[in-house]
């Protein structure tokens, strides 16, 4: 069930917050979270109920694993900390397993006969729905469960944890020791009318970046990455920033909703994204954009392989490493790893730039960065990898300056929407500063959420996924 969809704004949001509201009202705490958790597994169970199972079964192991390890932690106490080091590694390898079967398979099969020069039939598998994000919140758990950060722990809020439905499809990213505790405080169990009104204007705030806007821009990403023929310079560029724009007001969009949402249940997120396209580096960009999995690579993947602890040499080695694993984590496609490792160089010379205390004025530095982004952005919306050559060679030029002569083109016509989009995440104010601001008058609060919503509403025909759907 999409988020953009009448079925989801009309029927299902508003049961589940009644629903939540009466439960929470009575004060039956272990009801509510049973509550949530059925209506969650319902919404991930719209999109294809054969996937339910999958979703019950990692929920149950990894809950049943944290007790275990848990209890072997307990028995280790002042011996040896491999023994229960290696528990963690078992539990951590059934998610990656069950992760890479699915996410894949076909890719590393595929790649082998590739690369043997084998022509295999490889029967299609659906992946399953969000199983990206699930599997890295339940690896979080298993870590916490480790570090002794998770001692007190029920089935219940657990099972909310993993499945409550605003973040489950595409993130954010959340942390057990983010979420557990909010589960376990009484005002979380009351109906907040303050919060009911700011998840609203939150949800609709994004759905209008969704709906609005970001769906404008898809035809004309798919016509410059999609056709097959040569793209001049400014198509590939005008293309690139279509995408760019497009990825995200839908992906902010959606963490807007997400975020939303779960405000109308008194449960608040981490926020996602912060202004990326104002970035003046590299770094800073990956500071802004999807936070939470910038920060999970991070913590989950860059410190522990030893962060920068032995030298910059080393220090690059890690950052390299934690690049190409996010970029496959965003697709089994070389597209994706390419792009990983293009952002892994960037940062690297980022690092490097720094310690030699080189600064460029800000105009430039932005120029720069947002450049090498779009550059990034042909590998991400590429279908393959001589797409993405096809296009990168537009943007030297090498099919010519031509401008709007060809069907796909992007052309004056566009130019005057691209601009003016862009202007927007350049100068103005972010959905977080626009909230955080004091209202003087609830009316114009009003009206500026029946603008934003009403404006959405009328655009709710045939609901497109969100880009995050496919992970």
């Amino acid at each position: 069930m999409l988020f953009n969809s009448a079925a989801f704004i009309f029927v299902f949001a508003p049961i589940a917050v009644a629903g939540f509201a009466v439960l929470a009202g009575v004060g039956a705490r272990r009801a509510t979270l049973a509550f949530l958790i059925a209506v969650s597994l319902a919404f991930y169970g719209w999109w294809n109920w054969r996937h339910l199972s999958l979703i019950l079964f990692s929920v149950g192991f990894n809950y049943a694993w944290g007790t275990l390890l848990q209890r072997r932690i307990d028995a280790y106490a002042g011996t040896s900390a491999s023994r229960a080091r290696g528990w963690l590694a078992m539990g951590i390898g059934v998610n990656l397993a069950l992760l890479g079967y699915f996410k894949y398979r076909n890719f590393v099969l595929g790649t082998v006969a590739a690369t043997f020069g084998r022509q295999w039939q490889l029967p299609p598998l659906e992946l399953p729905l969000a199983i990206s994000f699930f599997t890295f919140e339940q690896i979080v758990f298993l870590v916490t469960v480790y570090r002794g950060e998770a001692r007190e722990r029920d089935v219940l809020s657990y099972g909310v944890f993993i499945t409550f439905f605003p973040h489950l499809i595409a993130g954010p990213i959340i942390r057990y020791k983010e979420m557990i505790p909010q589960l376990t405080r009484g005002r979380t169990f009351a109906f907040s009318p303050e919060n009911l009104a700011t998840g609203l204007f939150t949800f609709a705030i994004g759905l209008f970046k969704k709906v609005v806007v970001a769906d404008a821009f898809r035809p004309w990403v798919a016509a410059i990455f999609d056709q097959s023929g040569a793209v001049s310079f400014f198509d590939a560029w005008g293309g690139a920033l279509a995408f760019a724009l497009y990825a995200y007001f839908d992906v902010s969009g959606y963490a807007d909703m997400a975020i939303g949402l779960a405000r109308m249940f008194n449960i608040r997120f981490p926020e996602n994204f912060d202004s990326p396209y104002q970035a003046r580096s590299i770094i800073d960009f990956w500071r802004r954009w999807h936070m939470t999995l910038s920060n999970f690579l991070r913590d989950y993947l860059y410190i522990p392989l030893g962060g920068n602890r032995r030298g910059p040499a080393r220090g690059a080695v890690n950052l390299m490493v934690t690049m190409l694993l996010g970029g496959l984590w965003h697709g089994a496609n070389w597209t994706f790893v390419i792009w990983g490792a293009l952002h892994g160089v960037y940062i690297t010379i980022n690092h490097w730039w720094r310690r030699l205390g080189m600064q460029l004025p800000g105009p430039v530095s932005w120029a720069l960065t947002f450049s090498a982004v779009l550059v990034g952005y042909v590998f991400v919306r590429a279908a393959s990898l001589a797409r993405a050559r096809v296009l990168l060679g537009g943007m030297v030029g090498v099919y010519g300056f031509a401008w709007d002569r060809m069907p796909y083109s992007i052309g004056l016509p566009k130019l005057e929407f691209l601009l003016p989009a862009l202007a927007v995440v350049l100068w103005c104010p972010n959905r977080q500063t626009i909230l955080q601001r004091p209202w003087r008058d609830d009316r114009v609060y009003a009206l500026a959420f029946a603008l934003v919503a009403g404006l959405s509403l009328f655009r709710l025909a045939n609901p497109s996924p969100f880009y995050y759907f496919q992970f």
